[in-house]
């Protein structure tokens, strides 16, 4: 009898063990009351790229003009998103598809694309109006690209990975980028962490990259083509700034995507956040990428009936920003399969619940 007890209590404390383990990994985060608080003054546009530095909003670049125009220009939202002002136009080429970080209390941005150029540039601005920006490195180690995925690490670290860019000079002929770089010194200089060969994963244009809370550095989805069949849903990692790679999920649980948003919240748990081709879906992951549920259908208050896609309010190639108030800022983005489609140029805000 004694025996009996002891096993009992043994299996209800391993049953409880793993209950809370199960807990531990579930994702505790919800996004809720989503409100545009602008349309404009930027002209709509996909594929531009925004931080917060210094308690205010930024961003840059994105294709407009019904796709067949790019921007040259930076605004500044210091409320949040509500309302935005021009702090820079005609310094920084036109570009959209490059990406945008804060590193050592400085913004850069890199790389980019119009139809005809694709650039391997670096441009750095450090005061706090985001008004004047100067080229730090005209042409960096790694070679031209758009649609790369970036991001600081905890360690100051810049890391690019990805991309594509237009093979033999035509813009309708784009090959793809499967390697990875590092910038210790702010942007300036990069070494070659991964080749195309080394990194394991399929090169790619439109992918996020994020860092766990761990430290993992996680390369999330892309697309090697601009039909549903050729969008990507794996999930790669690296714990060491890039050099080796390990699949962490191969179906995450999200469909298939590009141009979505990544992001990380306060807890520590991942969002994947709509994408290609008009998503409003929300995942979220509290096992550091490797599973994901989805958490809501609503993104934008775009709900459609249910319906995954929704041609009417569905979004890829937007930015989203999560700031240090724990807010969720989207800004921008597509919703259409074709170049002269609908463009947005709308800013939302959500709540982030932990």
């Amino acid at each position: 009898m004694l025996r009996s007890v002891a096993q009992l209590a043994f299996l209800l404390l391993v049953f409880l063990a793993s209950a809370s383990s199960l807990s531990s990994s579930s994702p505790s985060v919800t996004v809720t009351n989503y409100t545009q608080v602008a349309d404009g003054p930027w002209s709509s546009r996909e594929g531009l790229m925004g931080v917060e530095f210094k308690g205010a909003l930024f961003i840059s670049g994105g294709r407009q003009s019904h796709g067949v125009g790019f921007s040259d220009e930076v605004w500044r939202s210091d409320d949040g998103g509500g309302t935005w002002v021009k702090t820079s136009s005609g310094v920084i080429p036109s570009r959209a598809y490059h990406t945008h970080v804060v590193v050592d209390d400085c913004q850069i941005i890199m790389g980019g694309q119009t139809f005809f150029t694709f650039y391997n540039d670096v441009w750095r601005s450090c005061d706090d109006k985001g008004e004047v920006w100067e080229r730090i490195t005209e042409h960096a180690e790694w070679p031209v690209r758009s649609g790369h995925a970036a991001l600081v690490t905890s360690s100051g670290s810049v890391i690019i990975a990805g991309g594509c860019y237009n093979k033999n000079g035509n813009p309708a002929a784009r090959s793809f980028r499967g390697d990875v770089w590092k910038s210790e010194d702010g942007g300036k200089t990069y070494t070659l962490q991964a080749s195309e060969d080394d990194s394991g994963w399929k090169a790619r244009s439109g992918p996020r990259l994020v860092e766990t809370s761990e430290g993992r550095l996680l390369i999330v989805a892309g697309e090697v083509g601009f039909t549903d069949d050729t969008q990507l849903v794996d999930i790669w990692g690296s714990d060491d700034e890039g050099v080796t790679w390990e699949l962490v999920s191969e179906q995450p649980g999200f469909s298939p995507r590009s141009g979505h948003g990544v992001v990380k919240a306060a807890n520590g748990d991942l969002l994947v956040i709509a994408g290609w081709p008009h998503l409003h879906d929300l995942w979220a992951s509290g096992d550091g990428g490797e599973s994901f549920e989805k958490v809501g259908n609503d993104v934008w208050n775009c709900e459609c009936g249910g319906d995954d896609n929704c041609k009417e309010c569905g979004k890829f190639d937007f930015w989203p920003i999560v700031t240090e108030e724990g807010k969720l800022v989207t800004v921008g983005g597509s919703g259409a399969y074709s170049t002269f489609g609908k463009l947005w140029q709308d800013t939302w805000v959500a709540e982030i619940e932990l």
